[in-house]
């Protein structure tokens, strides 16, 4: 029976150490930035990239801070990519970055993707 109960006790520590960690990583606020270095060919500036993709991802999760949304920040963007590679082809070339920054921590910046072109 002592067994039991020191059993049963620890299952429950484990339960309530799993749920603190959600919820502590649930109460973290994130921005995303998309950042990165583009040129162009034949007339097209590499500026309008960038800004293509800080639209699709204020459309897709708000232009401040917010829970972590990675797979919804990384969908929009993937779309934008697309769109890039189909209408512009090789007229563009360099790298695009998406960023996700932790608030109340600038330096803990991950990257969640990069788009070459």
């Amino acid at each position: 029976m002592t067994f039991a109960a020191v059993l049963c006790c620890a299952m429950i520590s484990t339960v309530f150490t799993s749920c603190s960690k959600d919820d502590a990583d649930s109460n973290n606020l994130y921005y995303y930035r998309a950042n990165g270095s583009i040129t162009g060919t034949g007339g097209f500036g590499g500026l309008f990239v960038i800004t293509d993709y800080t639209t699709a991802i204020e459309s897709a999760v708000g232009t401040g801070f917010t829970n972590q949304q990675d797979q919804k920040v990384i969908q929009a963007c993937d779309a934008v990519y697309a769109k890039h590679k189909a209408e512009y082809g090789t007229t563009v070339s360099g790298k695009v970055v998406i960023n996700r920054y932790k608030q109340g921590d600038d330096n803990d910046e991950k990257v969640i993707k990069e788009y070459q072109y």
